[in-house]
């Protein structure tokens, strides 16, 4: 193993014991075990290459010495992920540290991206889910933290490619058409002593409770203070269908029989009827008296928003981005719909006066408008399933889908022979996210497709890796291995140069 640092390298010879560990929504971890006769300075920043990935030295103490008569060493190293933990998430215009940012999951994942390259270069965004804005709270966070707190978010999870700097945030799955089918026994992929554990205990859910959110509801019309699920509705999801109840309330499965009855409830508050408008043209009518208006071109003629304002309150404008967006931003608006024109009723926020010259509509920002029930077909329209309520159903399906199975893990070797000589064939499929065919005659006789959420591969028996499988994630984070609250405060890879 060739380490690298200082402009110049050194050779050192890794015992049995030494391996690399990847798993998850988690920073790769190369652990290297080795010994000298003389003593051996590496420093932060030195790196190796391992399976055409870079390897870093981030911190003094991932380097130890055991003994002083013959050099032992530990030298700890982590993938570029682990940059993610040197570094503030701040918001790009302000450069705030404490602000809430309300963005659909691109764009919140484009901070990220943005933040990275502020201070180093190259990063990227990668595959992104699509689905509706949510204000997440960046508080002082390490972008370390607000990672995992986007997917968290978003119900999803993330991945960091760190060969290409590449952040993806969807689900991390591979092969799931052509899984790889492994079974315990000779040739059949895992040695003796494969074992199975129960995830986290919890019974499968079977019936989901579902609330909605309560903004644009019109109690006196709609029946409901919060928004219903669609009535006696049936949907499609990942193969299996799901169907509503005859009142709006829960979801379960309609292609199975109901042998068991465990509820669980989601909380969908963050979905209301709304209509996610852009802007066209700002008019500054008085920049003294901060009366900025907008225009958004693109209102139907049949939807004039005065005739939908709820009874008792007031028609309001939350942005969903620019620089009004936030949780703390909602305006008074008056609406003339002959010229799609919102005129803006200033107030006072955070000290000062908005909108002004700084914080104020521009082009091309999103905006939503509230305190008022739209049409019927912006709640729920069953002839093409489209609307708000359907939006909470689809989501509600997809919760169910991920919890409606017993959760377990199963953690294995891989028999050296067996996958030596089919290398070529199934090693790519040996990855995080890969999925598994996976049939024991005790622990699961009929056979499921399963994720690998980990994988310890020894340096050494590079065809003999320990993988772990599961049916959920471990909800492990960028930072959960590394401990990194104090330590990243010394200067790696050159990358402070941008701050």
């Amino acid at each position: 193993m060739k380490i690298h640092f200082n402009n110049k390298e050194i050779d050192i010879l890794v015992d049995t014991s030494s391996y690399r560990y990847t798993a998850l929504q988690n920073v790769g971890t190369l652990y290297l075990y080795f010994a000298s006769e003389e003593f051996i300075n590496i420093p932060v920043g030195a790196y190796c290459i391992y399976k055409n990935i870079t390897y870093y030295l981030m911190d003094p103490d991932d380097f130890k010495k055991k003994s002083s008569r013959n050099f032992e060493y530990t030298l700890v190293m982590y993938d570029i992920g682990a940059i993610l933990g040197k570094y503030k998430c701040r918001d790009i215009v302000s450069k705030r540290l404490k602000f809430d940012y309300t963005a659909k999951p691109h764009e919140h994942l484009q901070l990220i991206v943005d933040n990275l390259n502020m201070r180093d270069s190259g990063w990227k965004v990668g595959e992104c889910i699509e689905a509706e804005e949510k204000t997440i709270n960046y508080n002082h966070i390490f972008c370390s933290e607000a990672l995992p707190t986007i997917a968290d978010t978003f119900k999803t999870e993330y991945e960091i490619d760190p060969a290409i700097k590449t952040i993806h945030l969807r689900k991390v799955e591979y092969n799931k058409g052509e899984p790889l089918p492994l079974e315990y026994g000779k040739d059949k992929g895992f040695v003796p002593g494969l074992g199975r554990s129960n995830k986290d205990g919890n019974r499968p859910v079977t019936i989901l409770y579902v609330q909605g959110g309560e903004q644009n509801i019109d109690f006196s019309k709609y029946g409901s203070k919060e928004l219903l699920l669609p009535k006696n509705q049936r949907l499609e999801y990942e193969g299996r269908a799901y169907v509503s109840d005859a009142e709006g309330l829960y979801i379960k499965r309609a292609d199975t029989t109901l042998t068991d009855v465990q509820e669980d409830s989601l909380d969908c508050s963050h979905i209301s009827p709304k209509r996610v408008g852009s802007v066209s043209n700002v008019v500054v009518s008085d920049k003294e008296k901060n009366f900025y208006d907008f225009i958004d071109s693109s209102i139907p003629d049949d939807l004039n928003f005065e005739d939908y304002v709820i009874e008792g309150n007031n028609m309001t404008v939350i942005f969903q981005s620019g620089m009004l967006a936030g949780s703390n931003k909602e305006f008074e608006v008056k609406y003339v719909h002959k010229e799609r024109k919102f005129l803006i009723t200033p107030q006072e926020i955070d000290g000062q006066i908005m909108p002004n010259d700084i914080y104020k509509p521009n082009l091309g920002d999103k905006y939503a408008v509230f305190g008022i029930q739209l049409p019927d077909a912006y709640i729920c329209n069953n002839s093409t399933k489209e609307g708000a309520s359907w939006d909470m159903f689809r989501e509600a399906a997809k919760y169910l889908y991920e919890n409606e199975d017993p959760k377990f893990t199963f953690k294995g070797e891989l028999d050296s022979i067996y996958s030596k000589k089919r290398w070529l064939s199934i090693g790519g499929k040996i990855k995080l996210g890969g999925y598994i065919l996976f049939k024991d005659p005790q622990f699961i006789p009929e056979g499921i497709k399963i994720r690998i959420t980990s994988i310890k591969e020894y340096i050494h028996r590079p065809y003999s890796p320990i993988i772990e499988l599961s049916n959920t994630t471990t909800g492990a984070t960028v930072s959960s291995e590394l401990n990194l609250s104090s330590t990243y405060k010394c200067n790696f890879l050159g990358a402070d140069n941008k701050q």
